[in-house]
C-alpha cells in the first residue's frame, strides 16, 4: 500500500525526475498574444447552450491541423492558472481568489500555440478552460454536459485535482459514468469500448500534492500510482460496486491515461490567494520544476485531434462543436458517428469545391485545340484537382465518392463545353488566318517585280507562322492549309507567272533594242576613238617637235652664252691692252715731254674714240644675250603649258597623300582619346580598389574594437561575479517526522484545531469516509471536532 506521510524536505520529482533548479520563469514557452473568447456557454432563461462566433471564425481561420488541450476539473482549484502557464504569462484565462467561480462555459484562446509533431509536420495548439464540474450554481446534468464537451473536443484532456486520489476524488469522476450513458457512437448498438476510440488521451493533474510516492517501501511512478488507485475494490456490496464502476468507466473511456503530481507553489495561504499577480521565482523550486516538467509533457502528448483516422483542422473542429451543441440542445444524445458525419458531408463538400477550384486553376486554356492535346490536359488537371479532394476530404468511402462524383461531374461538363468551345474558336481562327493571308498574298501578287519564287516565299513564311500558331489549331487546321494552297495560292501563283512572262518577253524586246543601240553607240565610240587617237599622235609629234625646239633654244642659249663669254673674255683683253697702251702712252708722254700739246690731245682723242667704240659693241653683245634669254623663257611658257597634264596628275596624287595623312593624324588622334579613356577607368579602378581596402580596415578596426569590448566586459563581470558574497542559506526548518501510525494530536485538544488539521487526523487515522461525509454535508468546524471527539 502507499505511505501517506507528509514530505518532511523537498524530495525528487513525481515522475523520477532529477531534484528540479531553481528558476526565474516557470515556463520557456514564448507568450502567446490573444485573448480568451467564448466557444460554447449556457443560456438559463432558454436552457440552450450558444456557440461563441468569434471562437468559430478563429476556428474556420485555422486551416492546419489542430490539437486541442482541455483542463477541467473542480471549481476554484486553479485550471487556468496552468493554461495561462502553457500560454507562458501569469495573465490571459481568468483568475481570481473568490469562492465564485471564473470561468462559465467553455472558453478558448484566441491565438493557436505554433507546435510541430515528430515527423516535423505543424499544427496549431487550442487550449479550452471549462467551467468547474461542482460549482454551487451548477445542475448535474449541465456539469455532465459541459464535461462532455471538452472530453469530445480535445484530443488532450487534462483532469485538474487537489491532492491524492482517493474514493471522493474518484467519485467525482463519475461524471465519466453519465457521460457514457449521454454519448454514443452510434445510435444504437453502441457501448464505452466504442467510445474509447474517439476519446482523447488523459492526464490526471494532483495539485498541492504532498504524498511520498511509495507501495511497500518501494518508489513508483506516478503512473503506476493512477494504476493502483484504478483497482478494483473489493466486495460485492452496492457501495463496493458503484466504486468500481467508476473505476471501470474510467479505464474503458481513457485506455491512454497518466498522472502527474504537482506540489504546492508556496505556504502563505494570503499569498496563494493572489498567485497570478506574483513573480515566478517566489514559487518553491520544486514547483517551478514541476510546472515546467507538465507543460513539456503537455506538449508531448497534445498532439493533433483524429477522428477516424481523419486529422481535425480547425473548420473540422468548428463543425464538430457545432454539431455536439445542436444535438445537446434538442435534447437528444450526442452521437459522435452523426455528427463526424455531417462534419464529413461539410468538409468533403468543401473538399469537392477545392478541386473544382484547383482544377480550374490547373487547367491550361492556352493549351492546342488539338482533341488528345485537350484530353490529356483535361487529365492532368483532373488529377490534381483530385489530389487536392483527397486532402481535404474526410468521412466515410460513400460520402468521399459522392461528392467526387459531383466534382467529376461538374469539371466534365465544363471541360466539354471549353472543348466545343476551343475546337469552334480555332476553326474560326485558322479561317481568319486563311483569309487574312489570302488578302496579303494577293496583294503581294500585285505589286511589281513579283515572281512565283518571291511569293512562294511569302507563302513559306505564312505556313511557317501558321504551323507554329497556338490559337490556329484543331482538326480543320491542315485540311484548311491544303485547300488554301491547292485552290487561291495556286491561282495567285499562276496569275504571277503568266505576269513574270509577259515581262519578261517585253524585257527580251527592250534588251534587243538595247543591243541595237549600243552597236550604234559602239560603232560612234570607236569613230570617236579614231578621230582621239589620231589627235592623240599629233599631240605627240607636237610634242616632239617642241621638245627639239627647246633643245635647239637650248644650244642657241649654249652659244650665245659662249659669245658674251667670249665678247666679255675679249673686253677684258681690250681693257688689258688699253692699259697697257696708257701705260705705253704715259711713258711716251714722259719720255718725249718735248713733243707738243697739239699731238698729245689728238692721240688722246683717238684713243677716247677707240674706247667708245669698244664700249657699244659690249652693249650690242648684251642686248642680244638679253633677247636670247627672253626667247628661252617663252619657250619655258611652252614647256610648262605643255606639262598641265602630268601636274593634274601630281596634285591628284598629292590630294590622296593628304587623305592618307588627314586619315592618319584622325586615328592618331582616336588611339589618344582611347588611351585617355582608358587612363580615366584605370584612375577609377584605382580609386575603387583605395574605398574598398579603406572599408575593410575599418571593418577590421571595428571588429578588433568589439573584440576587445567583448573582452572587457567579460573581465568585468568575471570581476563582478567574485566581489558578489554568497547569501547565507537559511535553513527550512523541517516538520517533524511522523511515524507511522503515531498519534501527531496527542493529547491535543481538538475544538483547538484548524478544520485542516482536524481533517489531517481524520485521514491519519484511517477515518476517510468520515472525511468525505463531512464534505458531502459541508460540514462546519463544531461538527468536525465533535465527531473527532467521538472517535478520541
Amino acid at each position: 500500500m502507499f505511505s501517506f506521510r507528509r514530505q518532511a524536505q523537498p524530495a525528487a520529482s513525481p515522475a523520477g525526475r532529477s531534484p528540479p533548479a531553481t528558476s526565474s520563469r516557470v515556463t520557456a514557452q514564448p507568450s502567446a498574444p490573444g485573448v480568451p473568447l467564448e466557444l460554447v456557454r449556457y443560456d438559463s432563461d432558454s436552457g440552450k447552450f450558444h456557440v461563441g462566433e468569434q471562437a468559430l471564425q478563429m476556428l474556420r481561420a485555422t486551416k492546419e491541423p489542430v490539437g486541442v488541450v482541455a483542463v477541467c476539473g473542480r471549481a476554484r482549484q486553479g485550471k487556468s492558472f496552468i493554461l495561462n502557464q502553457l500560454l507562458g504569462q501569469s495573465t490571459g484565462f481568468q483568475v481570481a481568489p473568490s469562492v465564485r467561480p471564473c470561468t462559465k462555459g467553455l472558453w478558448m484562446w484566441s491565438s493557436p500555440i505554433a507546435r510541430k509533431n515528430a515527423d516535423g509536420r505543424q499544427y496549431q495548439l487550442v487550449l479550452l478552460d471549462s467551467e468547474g464540474i461542482d460549482a454551487w450554481d451548477q445542475t448535474g446534468q449541465y456539469s455532465t454536459q459541459i464535461f462532455s464537451l471538452a472530453v469530445l473536443l480535445s484530443s488532450l484532456f487534462v483532469y485538474n485535482q487537489m491532492g491524492g486520489i482517493d474514493e471522493a476524488a474518484l467519485d467525482k469522476l463519475s461524471l465519466v459514468t453519465e457521460m457514457t450513458k449521454r454519448i454514443r457512437v452510434r445510435s444504437e448498438n453502441s457501448n464505452e469500448a466504442d467510445l474509447a476510440s474517439f476519446t482523447p488521451a488523459f492526464l490526471w493533474l494532483l495539485r498541492d500534492f504532498y504524498l511520498s510516492l511509495e507501495e511497500e517501501g518501494h518508489a513508483v511512478t506516478a503512473r503506476e500510482y493512477l494504476e493502483t488507485a484504478l483497482r478494483p475494490v473489493p466486495g460485492s456490496s452496492s457501495s463496493a460496486q458503484d466504486k468500481n464502476q467508476i473505476r471501470a468507466s474510467i479505464k474503458a473511456l481513457f485506455p491512454d491515461r497518466d498522472c502527474f503530481p504537482l506540489v504546492r507553489p508556496m505556504s502563505d495561504e494570503k499569498m496563494l490567494a493572489k498567485l497570478e499577480t506574483l513573480d515566478s521565482s517566489t514559487f518553491r523550486p520544486e514547483f517551478q520544476q514541476g510546472v515546467k516538467e507538465l507543460t513539456s509533457l503537455i506538449f508531448h502528448k497534445a498532439q493533433p485531434k483524429r477522428m477516424n483516422n481523419s486529422i481535425i483542422t480547425g473548420p473540422m473542429l468548428a463543425a464538430l462543436t457545432q454539431a455536439y451543441v445542436d444535438a445537446l440542445n434538442h435534447g437528444a444524445v450526442p452521437t459522435i458517428a452523426t455528427a463526424w458525419q455531417g462534419v464529413a458531408e461539410a468538409e468533403s463538400r468543401r473538399a469537392a469545391d477545392m478541386a473544382e477550384s484547383a482544377y480550374q486553376q490547373a487547367f491550361n486554356q492556352n493549351v492546342p485545340a488539338d482533341e488528345p492535346a485537350l484530353d490529356r490536359e483535361f487529365d492532368r488537371a483532373l488529377s490534381i484537382g483530385q489530389k487536392a479532394f483527397r486532402e481535404v476530404a474526410v468521412g466515410d468511402t460513400n460520402i468521399q465518392l459522392a461528392h467526387e462524383k459531383r466534382f467529376q461531374e461538374r469539371v466534365q461538363q465544363m471541360f466539354t463545353q471549353f472543348k466545343k468551345q476551343r475546337l469552334t474558336s480555332a476553326e474560326l481562327e485558322c479561317e481568319k488566318l486563311v483569309n487574312s493571308a489570302r488578302d496579303k498574298l494577293t496583294e503581294a501578287s500585285r505589286q511589281p517585280g513579283m515572281t512565283p519564287e518571291i511569293l512562294q516565299a511569302e507563302y513559306a513564311k505564312f505556313e511557317r507562322s501558321y504551323t507554329q500558331s497556338t490559337a490556329a489549331t484543331g482538326p480543320a487546321k491542315w485540311e484548311k492549309l491544303i485547300q488554301f494552297r491547292n485552290g487561291a495560292f495556286a491561282g495567285l501563283q499562276q496569275d504571277v507567272q503568266q505576269r513574270v512572262n509577259q515581262a519578261k518577253q517585253q524585257e527580251l524586246a527592250a534588251e534587243r533594242q538595247k543591243a541595237q543601240d549600243a552597236r550604234q553607240q559602239a560603232q560612234q565610240e570607236q569613230a570617236q576613238a579614231a578621230s582621239l587617237r589620231q589627235e592623240v599622235t599629233r599631240l605627240g609629234h607636237e610634242v616632239s617637235r617642241l621638245q627639239s625646239q627647246l633643245s635647239q633654244e637650248r644650244s642657241s642659249k649654249e652659244q650665245h652664252a659662249s659669245r658674251v663669254s667670249a665678247l666679255e673674255k675679249d673686253l677684258r683683253q681690250e681693257t688689258s691692252s688699253l692699259s697697257a697702251a696708257r701705260q705705253t702712252l704715259q711713258q711716251a708722254v714722259q719720255d718725249q715731254k718735248q713733243k707738243g700739246e697739239a699731238e698729245q690731245r689728238a692721240a688722246v682723242s683717238q684713243l677716247g674714240l677707240e674706247l667708245q667704240q669698244a664700249r657699244q659693241q659690249l652693249v650690242a653683245v648684251r642686248k642680244e644675250a638679253s633677247d636670247s634669254k627672253l626667247e628661252i623663257d617663252a619657250l619655258k611658257r611652252q614647256l610648262d603649258s605643255t606639262s598641265t597634264d602630268s601636274n593634274e596628275w601630281i596634285s591628284k596624287y598629292r590630294k590622296a597623300e593628304h587623305d592618307r595623312l588627314v586619315a592618319v593624324s584622325d586615328k592618331e588622334r582616336t588611339e589618344r582619346e582611347l588611351r585617355g579613356q582608358l587612363s580615366q577607368v584605370e584612375q577609377q579602378l584605382l580609386q575603387a580598389n583605395t574605398k574598398l581596402e579603406q572599408a575593410e580596415q575599418q571593418a577590421k578596426a571595428a571588429q578588433a574594437a568589439l573584440t576587445q569590448e567583448k573582452l572587457e566586459l567579460q573581465q568585468r563581470l568575471q570581476e563582478a561575479q567574485a566581489r558578489v558574497v554568497p547569501p547565507a542559506t537559511t535553513a527550512a526548518t523541517p516538520e517533524p517526522m511522523v511515524v507511522d501510525g503515531a498519534d501527531t494530536s496527542a493529547g491535543k485538544d481538538p475544538a483547538k484545531m484548524t478544520i485542516a488539521e482536524l481533517k489531517t487526523w481524520l485521514d491519519e487515522h484511517n477515518f476517510q469516509e468520515k472525511v468525505w461525509e463531512l464534505g458531502q454535508k459541508k460540514a462546519k468546524k463544531p461538527e468536525y471536532v465533535e465527531c473527532v471527539r467521538q472517535l478520541m
